[in-house]
């Protein structure tokens, strides 16, 4: 993490602004939280090898110290492998908003910042902030945990004789 230079990830603002004494243990403990979610990840998606991959190569691009975009991009082409999974996601207009605003917010916070002067870093981060938490809104989604129970026993619920049920909320 030697070089501080803005970029699409959530590093280099958190370490432009640290203290030399803690370098270390959050260079530490930032990169090891790539590695934190291998194990339960391979666990639970012991069955789904390549949802696996799909889920890894997220969550590194996410995680990464310099990412690119080619790295986010890598990971959402395969978006289209699960189409079937896209009737079980809960927030993906908003994300698909979120981050088609941040990308395009992106260059114009960074013209005001460096070249205009009018604007500070932290609007840049900010805005990086909100795209990470947009993809990481987007992963969390199609890892959602009702899918496998939508994909077992179906989208209708269903009485114990076998016919439809209807939810009430009262």
């Amino acid at each position: 993490m030697p070089d501080l230079t803005p970029n699409i990830g959530l590093f280099w603002y958190f370490f432009a602004e640290m203290f030399e004494y803690f370098r270390l243990f959050f260079i530490c403990v930032f990169q090891i939280n790539v590695f934190f979610y291998t194990i339960p990840l391979s666990i639970k998606l012991k069955e789904h090898p390549v949802f696996l991959i799909f889920m890894q190569i997220a969550i590194i691009s996410i995680f990464k110290s310099y990412p690119t975009v080619g790295d986010i991009t890598l990971y959402m082409a395969f978006l289209p492998v699960w189409n079937h999974l896209y009737r079980f996601l809960r927030n993906i207009f908003q994300v698909l908003v979120v981050l088609l605003a941040c990308s395009a917010l992106f260059p114009v916070l960074w013209h005001l910042w460096i070249y205009a002067g009018s604007a500070n870093s932290n609007f840049y981060y900010s805005i990086t902030l909100l795209f990470n938490v947009a993809q990481i809104l987007l992963v969390s989604d199609y890892f959602y945990l009702r899918r496998e129970h939508h994909l077992t026993h179906g989208l209708y619920l269903k009485r114990k004789d076998g016919s439809e049920a209807t939810l009430v909320l009262k």
